[in-house]
């Protein structure tokens, strides 16, 4: 870091046992107290200063600087110029770490140098989130042999690349020994930033004792009335208060010659800045002028520019001794960033492009397309085309932001239309890859009605998309839209027009009308050329089969789901062509396919990480994990539906994000996570309202119908359950599987003692699955016909099972023996039903499914296949149940315990209280007394 202790560190108020104390800013330095506390006790976070300039952020910095003691500190200061190169704040904050790169994976390493771009040859597109990984394995390493402490001085100037790897990396410091302090300008927006960090602390104006005794201070003797005025004209500033003095004449201290303040801190504050640089002269202020143009801190391009526009090089020294410029062998910086700002935007028009025009030949292709296109006077043919390129290779390396703003001021430098077009549309599609989508409607809404035709419909189907995924519009608005656009362009182009509707599909399933999506397959498909690119091809065949399976027709739906796996090699896997594809594709959940279907996906999500491409990230997850849980590996599905989630609040994906949610919601609902599933549902629910995505809210409260029966809640069960099969009659949706409410709602039925009504409810099922022909529904039916069975019930049940065989669904297949052994009980057949219920225990007892542990446990009991446990005498604990017992009776904490077993403390406390009930006892000292009798762990 290169700045001068003169304008970064307020003078020191007293010594703390810890270092400097600032006046009027004890709360401010117990706040980073602790932050290092923390650091320091392995429980590493983030905190963010927020204020306006010169308010003491700065000195803020340089106070953790100081207190840091032992720790590692690493240190880089945003630069405006900066904005536009991605990765370039990294590869200051990671100079230092770059030796703990061959203790990441080879993935992440590989990722972190082709980003850092310090990697041999040519390197392949970047993994932006290996990156982020990375980059957050080299702060762990760095800090396993001792606390390390980040500072980030003016983070709203970061680039946004290295923006979102650092708002990655703090919001998964827990653990760590790492701190990470940042600095910010009010009224400047970091979305990779914003609401990532720990901690938040706005940095306001001295009050007027703590900036009367600064300025007495520093300022030497002033009369009073200067003294007033300097206190008015600085309103608390701290770098006004520091700097200002230094311009008064002898006069003017002494009160003879008024003093005329600026109106506001800044303009004080930038006026002191001005003079100092004046006083330097002509010759030294042009040189601080090409410093302050300089799109990264590398001295050589400046030196050399200089004397391009024969600038003597002593100016740069001049600077350098006047401490407003602090050079180092191969790189510069300002004293503060604000003095940059000064320098640069104070300087003409034209003095700016002439020092952008001398650093161009100097600097990397991407910096000089940059600088080609400030000091650009009007449209540049050459200069669009270069930075063009530029966008080009910042999409390369995973930095869609960076790519967008490249295209946009392509565009701008443009004269053609069909040029300015093109670019404004490669634009916002790198926005939309990384997320951005409102930048991305933004972009593409301008020249969404431009004559070419084929160009038009390119951008308008690209912006249906955007803005269905954003949450701009409303999802059955946008299928209207790309239904007309697509009929619009069936002559000139058929295959564009068979994409145009399938994607119709695609928004009209969002919104809630299956009729709406099956009528727009089945016009894709009638459309279609025989010789039309993959892509087209398998989103009108994908969008087909999920139309004919949401209707009910699964065993049509097959054939052109599986035609779509077959084109599915020739579709890029980057493209948005590739997100609807993969949304259609989760219809194999209703054909039985899953497996196929998780297979399918996570080739499409490798791709996706590949490029570091957000933005297609979401989809693929929450359809990756529905097909887990349905397969009953809920680990995976948890994972992936939290990685959706994740990646779609970041990105501000409105639509995946809500589906997301639902679907990690009947994960939670299914391992009796009740706040969480509650939650997730409640907060789904509300995303999709505004933009109008219909299907949401059915998937919604059939997972509140779900939970409420594995709770015992039958009443509410019922209500959830019956109002999304309100929402599912509307929507002409009737697959019985995808969203699986029919099955659960005759199970609460027959438990509400509503025998009629539950048999209503299983006919309306099986006639569903007759019509379906896939073997869960034919399953489920069969179970159903079991439970509301007046007579004979056994042959259901045993069918149901025969059906379980056939397709992988072990959490249903277990839900069935339980129904068939509850029966069998109460028929009294006891041997028979606990046969069947210590199986369905094992699989929900494998699965985490606690809600339905507890009842085939209970029905086991009652079945006579459990002896009630004295309190000494645990032979129902699990062997990880065991384990925590035995740790936590000998005198264990949680979070030990958490350490010992790879676990959280979270999962620990969850394990405890199981032990608890099951031991009959209420305490640790009860536990501690049994374990100590050796009556734990002993077989009985």
């Amino acid at each position: 870091m290169f700045a001068c202790s003169r304008l970064d560190l307020n003078p020191q108020l007293g010594e703390h046992a810890n270092g400097p104390v600032l006046l009027g800013r004890s709360r401010e330095i117990e706040a980073i107290d602790r932050l290092l506390l923390d650091a320091r006790s392995g429980q590493g976070r983030s905190l963010l200063l927020s204020g306006e300039p010169g308010i003491g952020k700065t000195a803020l910095l340089g106070v953790a600087r100081e207190r840091a003691g032992a720790a590692l500190v690493i240190e880089d200061v945003g630069i405006e110029a900066e904005a536009n190169l991605p990765f370039a704040a990294l590869g200051t904050i990671t100079r230092p770490l770059l030796p703990h790169l061959r203790a990441l994976p080879e993935r992440q390493a590989s990722a972190v140098e082709v980003a850092l771009a310090i990697g041999p040859g040519a390197p392949p597109p970047a993994d932006r989130l290996a990156v982020c990984a990375g980059v957050l394995g080299l702060l762990r390493a760095a800090a396993a042999d001792g606390p390390l402490l980040v500072l980030i001085d003016d983070a709203h100037w970061l680039d946004t690349p290295s923006a979102e790897c650092l708002g990655y990396a703090a919001r998964r410091l827990g653990g760590s020994r790492v701190a990470l302090l940042a600095a910010t300008r009010t009224g400047i927006p970091i979305p990779p930033l914003d609401g990532r960090l720990s901690d938040e602390r706005h940095v306001t104006g001295l009050g007027n004792q703590d900036a009367r005794a600064l300025l007495a201070a520093t300022a030497g003797e002033l009369a009073p009335t200067t003294t007033t005025t300097l206190l008015d004209a600085a309103a608390g500033n701290p770098l006004a208060l520091l700097e200002l003095p230094s311009l008064l004449s002898d006069e003017q201290r002494a009160g003879i010659v008024p003093f005329e303040p600026a109106p506001a801190p800044g303009g004080a504050l930038w006026d002191a800045f001005e003079r100092q640089v004046a006083g330097l002269g002509a010759e030294a202020g042009q040189a601080m002028l090409v410093a302050a143009a300089s799109l990264d801190r590398a001295l050589g391009p400046v030196v050399a520019a200089c004397r391009d526009l024969d600038i003597d090089l002593a100016a740069l020294e001049h600077a350098e001794a006047s401490g407003l410029l602090a050079l180092g062998d191969d790189r510069l910086g300002f004293s503060h960033p604000l003095l940059r700002a000064v320098v640069y935007e104070g300087a003409t028009g034209s003095d700016r492009r002439r020092a952008h025009a001398a650093l161009a030949p100097h600097a990397d292709a991407d910096a000089a397309a940059w600088h080609l296109a400030a000091a650009s006077l009007g449209p540049d043919a050459a200069v669009a085309d270069s930075l063009e390129a530029a966008g080009h290779r910042a999409a390369a390396r995973g930095a869609h932001s960076a790519a967008a703003d490249a295209h946009e001021r392509a565009a701008r430098l443009s004269d053609d239309d069909g040029a300015r077009s093109r670019r404004l549309f490669a634009a916002g599609l790198a926005a939309a890859m990384g997320g951005a989508y409102a930048r991305g409607a933004a972009l593409l809404e301008p020249v969404a009605e431009i004559d070419d035709p084929t160009m038009r419909a390119g951008i308008r189907h690209l912006l249906g998309m955007v803005t269905l995924t954003g949450g701009i519009r409303g999802a059955i608005e946008n299928h209207d839209l790309l239904t007309e656009e697509a009929e619009r362009t069936a002559q000139l182009d058929p295959a564009m027009a068979a994409a145009l509707h399938a994607d119709a599909g695609v928004t009209a399933c969002v919104g809630g009308d299956c009729r709406r999506a099956l009528a727009a397959a089945e016009r894709a498909i009638e459309i279609l050329p025989r010789d039309a690119p993959p892509a087209a091809r398998c989103q009108a065949h994908s969008m087909l089969g999920m139309g004919l399976a949401l209707a009910g027709r699964a065993a049509e739906a097959r054939p052109a789901l599986d035609e779509a796996g077959r084109l599915l090699a020739g579709v890029e896997p980057l493209s948005p062509a590739a997100q609807s594809i993969a949304f259609a594709l989760h219809a194999r959940v209703c054909t039985g396919q899953e497996p196929l279907l998780c297979e399918e996906v996570a080739g499409l999500a490798d791709a996706a990480r590949d490029a570091g491409t957000d933005g297609l990230l979401p989809y693929y997850q929450l359809v990756a994990a529905d097909g887990a849980y349905r397969l009953g590996d809920w680990a995976s599905a948890a994972a992936a539906a939290d990685e959706a989630v994740a990646i779609a609040d970041d990105t501000s994906q409105r639509g995946p994000l809500s589906i997301a949610l639902v679907v990690r919601a009947r994960v939670h609902a299914a391992r009796g996570e009740e706040t969480e599933a509650r939650a997730a549902v409640e907060r789904g629910i509300a995303l999709a309202e505004p933009p109008g995505y219909g299907s949401t809210p059915i998937w919604g409260h059939a997972a509140l119908g779900f939970l409420e029966l594995g709770l015992g809640h039958t009443d509410a069960a019922i209500e959830q359950l019956e109002e999304a099969q309100r929402l599912a009659e509307a929507a002409g949706l009737e697959d019985p599987v995808i969203v699986p409410w029919v099955s659960d709602l005759a199970e609460a039925l027959v438990q509400a003692g509503e025998p009629v009504r539950a048999h209503e409810v299983s006919e309306q099922l099986a006639a569903r699955a007759e019509r379906s022909g896939a073997p869960l529904a034919l399953a489920l039916a069969a179970r159903c016909r079991g439970l509301t069975a007046n007579g004979e019930f056994e042959q259901p049940f045993t069918a149901a099972l025969e059906l379980h065989e056939r397709c992988a669904s072990p959490f249903e297949r277990a839900r069935t023996l339980l129904s068939f052994g509850s029966r069998l009980h109460r028929a009294r057949r006891r041997v028979e039903a606990r046969e069947r219920l210590r199986e369905a225990l094992a699989t929900f007892d494998e699965l985490g499914a606690a809600p339905w542990t507890r009842h085939a446990r209970a029905e086991l009991r009652a079945a006579g296949g459990i002896r009630r446990a004295a309190p000494s005498d645990p032979d129902e604990l699990t062997a990880q149940e065991l384990r925590v017992a035995l740790a936590v009776g000998r005198g264990a904490s949680n979070r030990e315990v958490a350490a010992e077993l790879f676990l959280s403390p979270k999962t620990i406390e969850f394990h405890l209280g199981r032990v608890y009930r099951k031991l009959g006892i209420h305490s640790r000292s009860e536990l501690a007394v049994l374990v100590t009798a050796g009556s734990v762990g002993r077989s009985v």
